[in-house]
């Protein structure tokens, strides 16, 4: 995997933090698709002065926590996104799939790359930064973007596309990037508790709470079929749930959900990020 910088109109530090977040979406595509298809695809990526394509592409939009609207887009020619979708499918033994089919597993792959941008931001800028849902069809918007071309090959499909960072973004980045954190001049006197002090909860020690083992659930969705329905399943069957495969999942404890977390992949297998709590 090689990613050169973008050369453009764009301001060195824009152009650094592009960069940047492009290797951490290359990275993460092959993750993905390795955990998925056992088998890691050869990426590349390289600097463009224009995102103008010809008719026949798709885009998908990618939204951040921290800007309003697509943070960057992601475009290749609309069959590439097919074969894509099918490859996918086929290694987890779908071989007959329908376009929905086709663009749900594109939505989802996606979704799990751009947690992964939302994770190198999440480091660079000291803020917490989630992933969004992944619009279809969506239109790029190159006022002050940052483009690269990208290329993947995993061997019986092969796709050749664009990245389009918006200019917005990468506005955002830089500005929160040189923002000094809260509390930074008053961190070197703030005192530092020794390992021999004891950390308390409620007037009472940590280490008188006994240590209890709980099952914890990580639940993605839930449907209900008839029983006729359940003797049709079989090797390949989809079942359909009731929650957005982008949305937050509940993390359950004797059956009473104590928070919602984001599905991450990790070293090849799916984690969940703890996302903090909204009222």
């Amino acid at each position: 995997m090689s990613t050169q910088s973008a050369v453009n109109s764009s301001s060195p530090d824009r152009i650094q933090i592009a960069t940047q977040l492009m290797t951490a979406w290359l990275e993460s595509l092959v993750t993905v698709l390795e955990s998925m298809t056992g088998c890691p695809p050869k990426v590349e990526s390289h600097a463009s002065s224009s995102g103008e394509v010809g008719e026949g592409w798709s885009w998908w939009g990618e939204s951040l926590s921290i800007l309003e609207g697509c943070g960057f887009w992601i475009g290749a020619p609309a069959e590439s996104w097919v074969a894509l979708g099918r490859l996918t499918l086929s290694a987890l033994g779908v071989d007959e799939a329908s376009d929905s089919d086709i663009e749900s597993t594109c939505r989802d792959l996606l979704a799990q790359t751009t947690c992964s941008v939302a994770d190198r931001l999440t480091r660079q800028l000291e803020k917490e930064v989630t992933g969004g849902d992944s619009i279809p069809n969506s239109q790029p918007d190159g006022d002050d973007a940052v483009v690269f071309l990208w290329s993947l090959d995993a061997g019986t499909a092969s796709v050749e596309g664009r990245a389009i960072w918006s200019g917005a973004l990468l506005a955002q980045c830089s500005s929160l990037a040189a923002q000094p954190l809260p509390g930074a001049a008053s961190s070197a006197e703030a005192p530092v508790a020794s390992g021999s002090e004891m950390q308390e909860i409620g007037g009472r020690s940590v280490n008188s709470i006994p240590r209890l083992d709980l099952k914890v659930s990580f639940v993605l969705g839930r449907t209900t079929l008839p029983l006729r329905d359940v003797f049709k399943l079989n090797i390949g069957s989809v079942i359909e749930l009731d929650h957005s495969a982008v949305a937050p999942a509940d993390v359950v404890i004797r059956g009473r959900v104590i928070g919602r977390g984001q599905v991450v992949v990790v070293n090849g297998n799916y984690g969940l990020k703890i996302l903090p709590h909204q009222d």
